[in-house]
């Protein structure tokens, strides 16, 4: 059996092929060896029918898991792991035991670091609120989804509950200010929303040598400000300038730059994640820290020209910014493109990028909105094909962008024709039943479930392609609003990264997005006591073995 992993830091992506078909199989017991240290992996849901109590989990050994593929969340920032996959076989689903001749060697070792490339580290929060470890952990019931719970939760800093909400993204930023703070260094920040009490107190921590260019969100009316609470708190406190151009446009960066100890630009963070709690802990993000002085420099330049224009977008500013930056990261060639630009000169690279794919596109987008964005880009590489191979197309966006005058074909057949086409949008388990919980789809009053802004192309050829930032995507992004784009080149690791984080949201969302699709007699109801769900998956020439194809390599 064929086995490939891949990891995020965090959570780890497991993907397996056995030689064909295996009679009598219930599944796949799935071995984890952590830090030496030899475990089951446990799972969540058993057999259709079994009397089991409510949240329970069972080796699965016992529980085995019927598909060909596993995100590991229980694995931990800094372990080393390897995995094994042993078929789990018998005459029924109380008589099973390992058929060791077909079972997998053990994976290589790896270490979940967060640098993925040299220079480069990759940062993921684990803001989904519709999961069952969501509920269990906020007590919900059928009628009580404990809102107010989660509301006290994420606006409570030290709060173990908000600290695994935010995981590893949260953490490293909190570090990023900490250390800046105790060594007296100059930091630069263009933020689009600011509300989160331990991210004002970083900031104000750094005092006067905290330069920070301070949009005003996203407002109605000319004058508001939905940052005005952390304006008038940090007023005085750090060296603080208004950029307040909505709704004329958004000021939508989320960029940080840190100085070394000569006050030179060094590093720079950007990404989805605004400085919001909602940022951090119930939207899905990703942030990037780069260690390099020239793209540090192109970052602290752009910060001088936005403290410069004030509440303006003048002609000098759009001309300067449609002419791109490139860095040399390591060996890791990087493109930057700030906006708004002239032309569309930024979507312009990245349409060619994507028309280019050869096996594969994995996204996650927010609204890039309903015309001429990288979403319709992709849809339209999808019929179009790729030089006689089907792409590998998945992705996960926040909401349908479609209008009445424009409508996007998000889920229409003729994706499929020349792609395996699959898009998934946010959804819950809105009734209780054998197995799970009733689950929360997102924070009442808020928007966004999946915020990152992410596009991977051909993430594990020789020249992987990730275009990611604080970029929406789309046109009003590339000709309105002020934003950065990174497009970071042959970077295997980094893509590696994340592929298993879109993967992650992707397989979070798709059995919850088809379950609402599906009439009540045909939703999943637990697992298989037979042989018989192998099939629909090794099919020949069939989506699902594609699918199990790419993903192990063949």
């Amino acid at each position: 059996m064929k086995v490939r992993i891949y990891h995020n830091g965090d959570d780890v992506f497991i993907a397996w092929k056995p030689k064909g078909f295996i009679p009598g199989c219930r599944g796949f017991a799935l071995l984890r060896r952590r830090n030496g240290v030899e475990e089951v992996v446990s799972t969540w849901v058993g057999f259709a029918g079994e009397k089991h109590k409510e949240g329970e989990r069972r080796a699965s050994t016992n529980w085995p898991i019927q598909k060909y593929q596993w995100t590991d969340y229980m694995a931990h920032p800094g372990d080393k792991v390897q995995y094994r996959v042993l078929p789990m076989v018998g005459p029924d689903k109380n008589n099973l035991h390992p058929d060791a001749a077909a079972a997998s060697h053990w994976t290589e070792e790896i270490a979940l670091t967060r640098e993925f490339a040299p220079n480069i580290e990759a940062y993921f929060n684990r803001g989904i609120v519709a999961a069952q470890w969501v509920s269990r952990r906020l007590g919900v019931t059928d009628g009580d989804l404990k809102t107010q719970k989660l509301r006290t939760v994420i606006e409570t800093p030290g709060d173990r509950f908000r600290n695994y909400l935010f995981g590893p993204l949260g953490t490293r930023l909190f570090e990023l200010m900490a250390d800046a703070a105790d060594d007296k260094r100059e930091i630069y920040a263009a933020l689009y929303e600011l509300d989160d009490e331990q991210l004002e107190t970083a900031l104000a921590q750094c005092g006067p040598r905290a330069h920070v260019v301070l949009a005003n969100g996203s407002v109605k009316k000319k004058g508001d400000d939905q940052n005005k609470d952390a304006r008038d708190r940090l007023k005085g406190k750090i060296d603080l300038h208004d950029r307040m151009i909505s709704p004329r446009a958004l000021g939508h960066n989320k960029f940080l730059v840190i100085c070394d100890a000569q006050k030179k630009p060094r590093w720079v963070w950007t990404g989805s994640q605004n400085w919001t709690k909602t940022g951090l802990c119930t939207q899905a993000n990703n942030s990037v820290l780069i260690d390099d002085g020239e793209l540090a420099r192109q970052y602290r330049d752009q910060w001088e020209l936005l403290k410069n224009a004030g509440a303006a977008t003048p002609a000098s500013l759009k001309e300067s910014n449609s002419k791109r930056r490139d860095a040399d990261v390591g060996s890791t060639p990087v493109h930057l493109w700030f906006t708004p630009t002239v032309g569309q000169v930024d979507l312009a690279e990245a349409r060619k990028i994507i028309s280019g794919a050869q096996r594969a596109i994995l996204f996650l987008m927010f609204n890039p909105g309903p015309k001429d964005s990288l979403l319709n880009e992709i849809i339209d590489t999808a019929r179009a094909g790729s030089a006689g191979k089907r792409l590998y197309i998945r992705g996960a966006i926040n909401q349908d962008p479609s209008t009445t005058a424009n409508p996007v074909q998000l889920f229409d057949s003729e994706n499929s024709v020349k792609a395996d086409f699959e898009v998934v949008l946010p959804a819950n388990i809105d009734t209780p039943t054998a197995w799970f919980r009733r689950e929360m789809l997102k924070l009442p009053g808020t928007f966004a479930m999946v915020h990152s802004k992410v596009v991977l192309v051909d993430p594990f050829s020789a020249h992987p392609v990730l275009l990611t930032g604080s970029h929406n995507l789309g046109p009003k992004a590339s000709g309105t609003n002020d934003e950065n784009l990174l497009v970071i080149r042959n970077a295997p690791g980094l893509a590696a990264a994340y592929a298993t984080n879109i993967m992650a949201i992707y397989n979070q969302y798709r059995w919850r997005f088809r379950r609402h699709t599906q009439t009540k007699t045909k939703r999943w109801n637990g697992l298989e006591d037979g042989d018989g769900w192998q099939k629909g998956y090794l099919k020949a020439d069939s989506a699902a073995l594609r699918e199990i194809d790419f993903w192990v390599g063949d």
